[in-house]
């Protein structure tokens, strides 16, 4: 008798990438700009943790999850195209005071097509391999609380991301944020009651990374 033993990959293996887009138009002050700094720290947070849970178990695995995070926001200026927080394993204290710093200016109007659109042409070639073959998760969620200035323009790249892999969600904020149902479509939820947004924020990152 012959016994043949063949490799095969764990749940637990390779990358994960997850990107939060957050709104930062004039219509998001009040409630809605403090639920969604309590949901982008809530994010870092667990992210950090994560990501410092998958390092301390580097040494016990031969192929670790890895786990890195970047955040944007739109705001119909010429940093939309510019992560506020970059993709990366790390989340210092630094990074996240700017970050918040940031989501208490609400400046602008609903240009969110600015921000999928520089994390599209990010997306390099071995980025898209290993999306293709298994080996990375990459997820985009996206916060708005209104019609995008330019929803053929969202639905555009959100095809050019979807084709690529990408899980891309819209969640529209309160019942002004109706719009992203069908911008965002199929992927797409609307939180009424904005104090849920946090727990809505966390349900659907542990939808999304229950196969992991």
């Amino acid at each position: 008798m012959e016994t043949e033993v063949k490799e095969k990959k764990g749940d637990r293996f390779g990358e994960v990438e997850i990107t939060l887009v957050c709104d930062r138009s004039s219509s998001m002050s009040g409630q809605k700009a403090e639920q969604q700094r309590k949901s982008a720290v809530l994010v870092m947070e667990v992210l950090k943790e994560f990501a410092e849970l998958c390092e301390a178990e580097r040494i016990n695995i031969d192929k670790p999850l890895e786990v890195r995070s970047e955040i944007y926001s739109f705001a119909s200026s010429p940093e939309d195209g510019t992560p506020l927080k970059k993709m990366s394993a790390e989340l210092g204290e630094a990074e996240r005071v700017n970050v918040l710093k940031k989501l208490y200016d609400v400046p602008g109007s609903t240009t969110d097509f600015n921000c999928l659109e520089a994390i599209d042409s990010n997306l390099k070639v071995e980025t898209k391999t290993k999306i293709k073959i298994g080996e990375l998760k990459k997820i985009v969620i996206v916060f708005t609380d209104g019609g995008s200035d330019d929803a053929a323009r969202v639905q555009g790249v959100l095809k050019s991301l979807r084709d690529s892999g990408v899980v891309a969600i819209g969640v529209g904020i309160t019942r002004e944020g109706e719009p992203a149902l069908v911008t965002y479509a199929p992927n797409a939820l609307i939180v009424e009651e904005v104090s849920k947004l946090p727990v809505v924020l966390g349900d659907l990152l542990k939808e999304h990374l229950k196969d992991l």
